[in-house]
């Protein structure tokens, strides 16, 4: 009898142990699938990438792409229930509703009647629904583009947000002509260690600019030379108004508020992420690629989902099968679920057997979606509808 209850002890004492990486649960993102959104291309459209949403519409997604005469930029609005084509948003490049440095600029989707276009030379103007420019004024955001210091304006993966009355874009300081090469004509990529402006912050009222001053992860050192190293991502927490960055090539989250850093944090996981260098490898004649070794990881993107108050991180693991490059191989993926409090849900992995990547991705209310590794007609393409709600019922 004395035996029996010390067992109940025993069992009852494991049960309420503190929740560690190895208990987080495992799954397969099928689990999540709930169905599928297709998105009609037209003749336009010959690439779709950096898809994205407006806070006002949940049922709506946004793909933006160049006019067919690579006059302007255009923004599509479609509907996510019925794949129907609902608004188009012209921008040009030329005339006078055209801002000022606006073609190698970026633009954000305030909402859904509203594009703020921010040039490359500190020039920023705002378009109606109809693509009418109704201000436009300037600031003093320039970055440098000579051969001995080049920066880039980067607004992919969550860079670009709003916070408040500020517009955020992000810095990208890999340069690609410090080490240019004119025999082989072969460029290679380098980012200054120091560099320390990798967000910059506009105010829409005043026209005041900020950058942050923080600095890349201990041990970052080792991917100086890697073009994608600097293709940083990040995600707003609109329930506490934080803002969190990371690092392709590292386990280190920032937590920042007003572009300060406030914590470092590193989400806890069962996954042993291994990052290395990517490589520049021939796949045709006189053409190469930057790829990462078949072993290596690659955290892709972080998105945060108001509705259920969940982080959702993204990462590819690694790759298998004997083919020289990824486009040969199997590459594998997880799909991390979190709390907003960062207490981990759930690790939900699949695998991409074509040659296409985890590539596209949006979040809306509904859910998440993801690009299907299969694309079979050229004038569609298919993503899957992940039900984030349930995600954490299984642990």
């Amino acid at each position: 009898m004395k035996l029996f209850v010390y067992m109940l002890i025993l069992v009852a004492a494991c049960s309420c142990r503190p929740r560690s990486s190895l208990d987080i649960y495992q799954g397969s993102l099928e689990e999540l699938v709930v169905g599928e959104f297709i998105l009609y291309k037209d003749v336009e459209t010959k690439y779709i990438h950096n898809l994205r949403t407006v806070t006002e519409r949940e049922d709506w997604v946004i793909l933006s792409s160049y006019l067919p005469d690579n006059s302007g930029i255009v923004f599509k609005f479609y509907d996510i229930g019925s794949s129907e084509l609902i608004r188009k948003i012209s921008i040009p490049f030329e005339g006078p509703e055209a801002l000022k440095g606006g073609r190698g600029g970026s633009a954000f989707l305030r909402n859904e009647g509203e594009v703020i276009l921010i040039g490359g030379n500190g020039n920023v103007g705002s378009y109606d629904s109809s693509g009418r420019k109704t201000n436009e004024w300037k600031v003093d955001f320039h970055l440098p583009s000579n051969s001995s210091e080049f920066v880039t304006m980067e607004t992919r993966k969550g860079l670009m947000v709003e916070c408040g009355d500020w517009i955020q874009v992000g810095q990208d300081p890999s340069n690609p002509l410090k080490n240019f090469d004119p025999k082989s004509r072969l460029m290679s990529s380098e980012f200054p260690l120091d560099f320390s402006s990798w967000l910059s912050q506009i105010n829409l009222k005043t026209g005041q600019v900020r950058h942050s001053v923080f600095h890349i992860p201990r041990g970052y050192e080792l991917f100086q030379g890697d073009v994608l190293a600097t293709q940083l991502f990040g995600a707003v927490d609109t329930k506490r108004g934080d803002y969190y960055l990371g690092w392709p090539f590292s386990d280190t989250l920032y937590k920042l508020r007003d572009m300060e850093l406030v914590e470092k944090l590193k989400p806890q996981t069962s996954v042993d992420f291994k990052y290395m260098p990517s490589e520049r490898i021939a796949v045709a004649e006189s053409s190469t690629v930057w790829m990462l070794p078949k072993e290596a990881s690659q955290h892709i993107f972080l998105l945060y989902d108001e509705a259920n108050d969940l982080f959702i991180r993204a990462s590819k693991i690694n790759e298998s099968g004997i083919g020289e490059t990824k486009f040969e191989r199997t590459k594998h993926y997880v799909l991390q679920v979190f709390t907003g409090e960062w207490v981990p849900l759930g690790e939900y992995f699949f695998d991409f057997e074509s040659v296409l990547d985890l590539e596209n991705w949006f979040l809306t209310g509904k859910g998440l979606y993801l690009n299907k590794p299969e694309q079979p007609l050229e004038d569609e393409y298919v993503f899957w509808h992940v039900d984030l709600s349930n995600s954490g019922t299984k642990n």
